[in-house]
């Protein structure tokens, strides 16, 4: 039989991970505090149906970590930890993690589902292994109400009323919470990107049906400095990292009579959009506003997207480094060759390249 830590190791093999890289498919994404709220409250008993990969970037006290837990019908098959460099497999890894329902310092979580087919490949013959500490942690609580409840069985009559009325509005009021929340927040979220790229919004209109979405930003009647398909990315990665990719996206904002629309539909467009916005939205953190922006993919499977900052933000910061540093965390969205191309701007202002 393959041990946890065994199958771990596997997991992390270069083959395995380029073969799911492949295959796999995002349905959701968080960070910051959304992230830990997932982790707090969904987690792996979120995903008790299918092959889910799960990539969570955290702080520890040695450094940035990662890790990467492959979870089958909601229990735990293979875990990586990989701390300042540093790899830990099974267990051990296990328990690092654990320690983030606790006290989170996770900057965010991304889930793929992938085909179980591959487990096939994998482990063939052997039996697939399972971490059961998860489920007996996590059916803990019912075991212990389970304790209570026979314990104060000189009530019968009372317990049943008890139930009856707890039990609804538990169920009823988180998604309504969530629900509203989600969309309020957003909207907020949206209109502050807007400001922080130095415009005024008038409203953020976000609509969804079945799996399709609309953005509608209108603006102040100003003249953009910027390429108004710089503030559609930005507000497409957020939306994204809220709701995970739709099938189609309509995009608009409106700056008085002159209007911008994109319709994105295709998957790697999805993709563009969503890590050209997430960079621009880290980059104008860091003083660096983008003026313009386009993409392209190539014919070895990669993506490639250029870059144009201001004039202004080359002499505010250091742009190759507020890149580079973007780049680490936005590369994990493309699944296969991602080179970011930066523009000095003018006739002989020349580029940089990373990730080529």
């Amino acid at each position: 039989m393959t041990s946890i830590e065994e199958a771990s190791k596997i997991f992390d093999s270069a083959l395995i991970k380029a073969r799911i890289t492949l295959i796999q498919e995002p349905v959701l994404s968080r960070s910051g505090p959304a992230a830990c709220e997932w982790i707090q409250k969904e987690w792996i008993d979120s995903l008790s149906k299918g092959f889910y990969k799960v990539v969570i970037g955290f702080e520890a006290e040695a450094g940035e970590g990662e890790a990467t837990i492959y979870v089958l019908g909601g229990t735990v098959i293979a875990i990586i930890t990989s701390i300042s460099d540093q790899k830990i497999y099974g267990e051990k890894a296990w328990s690092i993690v654990e320690g983030l329902r606790e006290k989170c310092s996770a900057k965010w979580v991304d889930v793929y589902k992938i085909p179980e087919d591959i487990l096939l490949d994998i482990f063939k013959d052997k039996k697939i292994p399972s971490l059961k500490k998860t489920k007996r942690e996590a059916a803990r609580p019912a075991t212990e109400k389970e304790e209570k409840k026979e314990e104060k069985h000189e009530k019968p009559p009372a317990k049943p009323v008890e139930k009856k009325e707890e039990k609804p509005p538990a169920r009823e009021k988180p998604r309504e919470k969530k629900e509203a929340r989600s969309g309020v927040d957003l909207e907020k979220e949206m209109k502050n990107i807007l400001i922080d790229l130095g415009f005024t919004p008038i409203s953020v209109t976000i609509k969804r049906e079945r799996n399709t979405c609309s953005i509608d930003a209108v603006m102040e009647p100003v003249t953009p400095w910027l390429d108004p398909e710089v503030m559609l990315y930005a507000l497409f990665s957020k939306y994204v990292e809220a709701y995970g990719y739709p099938t189609r996206a309509k995009l608009s904002i409106s700056f008085g009579d002159y209007r911008k629309e994109l319709v994105l539909e295709r998957r790697e467009d999805m993709y563009a959009a969503r890590i050209a916005g997430a960079t621009i939205i880290m980059a104008n953190k860091e003083d660096v506003t983008v003026k313009s922006v386009s993409y392209r993919a190539t014919m070895d499977g990669g993506l490639e997207i250029t870059f144009t900052p201001t004039k202004e933000s080359w002499k505010l910061a250091d742009v190759e480094s507020v890149f580079k540093k973007a780049y680490k965390r936005v590369a994990r969205y493309w699944r296969g060759k991602l080179v970011f191309i930066i523009k000095k701007g003018g006739l002989f202002g020349g580029s940089i390249k990373i990730g080529a």
